[in-house]
């Protein structure tokens, strides 16, 4: 950011300014005849003027944003007063060579240096096509100056030949500030240096005035002190004012850069540099004859070139149009994935506070499959009509990324500004819609991340930080916002990141083992074990299956997880029917993985391996299974039936029960859930409300022939209660703790466990 000027040099720039200003006005008046006096006493406001802007021009030149070009200017500026202070003093003929000339050509070449510095930051003529039109006009413009200037400055009988080379270099580099000037002019007002307006208006006084020198000194009317000089000078004190509006602070500003305004006269401009051409050359005198085929050939080449800015504007047409669908999704309009990152981009430069949120629509896959893919695009579209009016009226930008997922950027300078855009979205799309007859209420997970006005995190950072909060909101149930926390989210990032590349090799490197937690019988016996994962890494320590596992599924690692298990656990079962010991291991199943077309092959064949009948292993399952794939897992839980391998739903009644699910689908066991059987200790509320809760799954067991087992029993009390009520068998840590198989040293038949309540 460019902090504003101290105080007392914007004061000195100001007299500085005032009396370049009195200085101008005095030399108006030797001009116009008002004031007289010697030559050199005339001249002496004049040179002021011209010194005293490029002094001014260089102590400007280090407050603008390309200094290295403003010092060319005053460079420039001051060799063309040295050239006119020894004009003066040497009393130098008009269109002879003399000392005097090689200050005067200099500005030209010092406007180049520096127009080459602004270009190299501030492009131009970016597109080839600019470039041939401005070559188009400055040659036209060249044809005039050669018909009334260029050839009677060769031809004349000079002093010398070099006398004459010399004075045509003159209108030759004017020719160099036309050319320039026309550069500057096809950028157009948006895009360009701050002080460039007074700077071309400089050089456009400066054409005109060398212009008109060089015209009345070749016809030797050049007294001094005519109208010319009075350009010459003002051009300098634009060339200052140039300098002062660019050293001038930016304001800053709260909105995207706009994108630069297509400039009317430039379609234009083949034909104007034409059209001069043609004029020139309809001023020289020519026979009738040859004057018609001059017009007939001018009308063809119109209409030929006509012909090709109509080809071309189709083709810039259909460029835009590649370039629009490049950059946005068909499906919805938004901006997509492409036009995303080049708005990231272009936020980072800004000098506010820039917010993305992460708007991901919950459980959206339902409506594909319930109304079909047709009704979900249509949803989407709405979807995203609703995203782009409430973007609109927060001043942002709005994108679809994926299926069900977009992207909104707003300035935000603070956290609660930012939470309350994110708080409208969710409201805006909480709305129902109503499709095909059916009303749909789809909630949303917003993640967002805010980038502070002093900078910090680059646009691909502040996606992924969004992104990150949004995923916590989706594990958490959905439908909420929150806002990225550094402190926390980027170390939990960073252990995942940790996990996940660790949890590939760690099969590999026997990091994983198997503990076996006991089921305790009506009778007493311990014959059947659930398989629980640990994993003990080198790196991390002792890594929990609730911090893993998530990450194992986000990651596509379950399906080789869950074969690694089913492998050890018969590998196991193996051993202990080899010592006498026929128990049943119960493995919990990821739902994507059962209903894979390989996945009872793989079963088979693993039970073939190790000699191992079906009923040896059971299969856990969570309810997420009856929500989401109950026709595809039908058929294969009826095949696992009819092979004798018990199918067990795990963790019954916390996640989204379907009863109707359980009468269709053909499971043998039903696992009570960890979460009831905590409160069934004292005569509190929630207490009873439990009891009743566990008395209705073990009525509904009952009625449909399920063998009933309770988890998490950790008291005498809770366990004396559960046998009231009817359950087959008790789990948890008052049977017993998960232990690794070289700790089960019971008899054959007998318990691998003190009993029950020494643990």
């Amino acid at each position: 950011m460019i902090l504003p000027a101290p105080r007392s040099v914007a004061r000195g720039t100001g007299l500085a300014a005032l009396g370049l200003g009195t200085a101008y006005l005095l030399h108006l008046t030797y001009l116009l005849g008002w004031t007289s006096g010697s030559l050199e006493w005339e001249m002496g406001p004049y040179l002021l003027v011209c010194l005293g802007s490029a002094a001014l021009i260089w102590s400007l030149a280090a407050r603008t944003e390309a200094p290295g070009a403003w010092r060319w200017v005053a460079t420039g500026t001051f060799s063309w007063g040295i050239g006119n202070a020894l004009y003066t003093l040497g009393d130098v003929q008009a269109g002879v060579l003399g000392f005097t000339d090689p200050w005067f050509l200099a500005l030209p070449v010092c406007m180049l240096l520096a127009f080459r510095l602004f270009e190299r930051r501030w492009p131009s003529l970016p597109s080839r096509e600019g470039q041939l039109d401005v070559a188009a006009q400055v040659m036209a413009a060249g044809a005039y100056l050669w018909f009334f200037v260029l050839a009677e400055q060769m031809q004349r009988a000079g002093p010398s030949l070099l006398s004459n080379l010399v004075s045509a270099l003159y209108p030759l580099s004017d020719l160099v500030l036309l050319t320039l000037l026309l550069a500057q002019t096809w950028r157009g007002p948006d895009g360009a240096p701050r002080g460039m307006g007074f700077l071309a208006a400089g050089m456009v006084l400066f054409v005109v005035a060398d212009t008109a020198y060089i015209f009345l000194a070749l016809r030797g009317e050049y007294l001094g002190s005519m109208w010319p000089d009075a350009l010459w000078p003002l051009a300098t004190l634009l060339f200052a004012a140039g300098a002062w509006q660019a050293g001038r602070p930016r304001p800053l500003t709260v909105s995207a850069p706009r994108r630069p305004r297509s400039l009317w006269y430039g379609p234009l401009a083949p034909y104007s540099a034409l059209l001069a051409g043609f004029m020139l050359l309809g001023a020289v005198r020519l026979p009738l004859e040859a004057r018609g085929a001059l017009y007939a050939t001018f009308f063809a080449a119109i209409f030929v070139a006509a012909r090709q800015t109509l080809t071309l504007r189709q083709l810039e047409d259909s460029r835009a149009r590649l370039e629009f669908q490049s950059r946005h999704d068909a499906l919805t309009g938004l901006g997509n994935r492409r036009q995303l990152h080049l708005s990231l981009e272009a936020c980072a430069g800004h000098a506010q506070g820039t917010g993305v949120l992460i708007v991901d629509l919950d459980d959206f896959r339902f409506v594909n499959e319930a109304l079909g893919h047709r009704a979900g695009d249509a949803f989407l579209q709405r979807t995203a009509a609703t995203l782009r009016d409430q973007t609109a009226a927060l001043n942002g930008e709005c994108f679809h990324l994926s299926a069900d997922e977009f992207v909104v950027i707003v300035p935000a300078t603070h956290e609660e500004t930012l939470r309350a855009a994110g708080e409208t979205l969710r409201a805006a799309l909480r709305e129902p819609v109503t499709l095909e007859g059916q009303v749909l209420n789809i909630t949303a997970s917003v993640g967002a991340a805010l980038r502070p006005a002093d900078g910090g995190w680059s646009g691909a950072a502040l996606l992924r930080r969004a992104d990150l909060a949004m995923k916590e909101v989706k594990r958490s149930g959905g439908n909420a916002v929150r806002l990225f926390d550094p402190l926390r989210d980027d170390e939990a990032a960073a252990r995942r990141v940790t996990i996940e590349t660790r949890l590939r090799g760690a099969a590999e490197r026997g990091e994983l083992q198997l503990h076996y937690q006991p089921q305790l019988e009506r009778g007493g016996q311990r014959v059947h074990f659930e398989a629980l994962l640990r994993w003990q890494d080198a790196q991390l320590g002792a890594v929990s299956p609730a911090e893993f596992v998530p990450v194992a599924e986000g990651a596509g690692l379950m399906v080789s997880l869950d074969r690694w298990v089913i492998a050890q656990a018969c590998r196991q079962l193996a051993a202990w029917r080899a010592a006498g010991r026929e128990w049943q291991v119960a493995v919990n199943i990821s739902p994507p993985n059962l209903v894979r077309p390989d996945f009872l092959p793989f079963l088979l064949r693993t039970l073939r391996e190790h000699d191992l009948p079906p009923a040896a292993l059971s299969l856990e399952v969570t309810e997420r299974l009856l929500i989401e794939n109950e026709a595809q897992a039908a058929q294969t839980l009826q095949a696992l039936l009819d092979l004798g391998i018990e199918v067990a739903v795990d963790d019954f009644g916390v996640g989204q029960s379907s009863l109707s699910s359980l009468l269709r689908l053909p499971i043998s066991v039903l696992k009570v859930d960890r979460a009831f059987v905590t409160e069934l200790t004292g005569d509190r509320a929630d207490g009873q409300a439990a009891f009743k809760v566990v008395q209705a799954v073990v009525g509904l067991g009952r009625a449909l022939n399920l063998r009933v087992v309770a988890e998490g029993v950790e008291t005498p009390e809770q366990a004396q209660l559960l046998w009231e009520l009817g359950v087959d068998a008790l789990q948890g840590y008052w049977i017993g703790r998960a232990a690794p198989p070289e700790l089960l040293t019971a008899a054959p038949g007998g318990a691998a466990w003190p009993a029950p309540g020494v643990v």
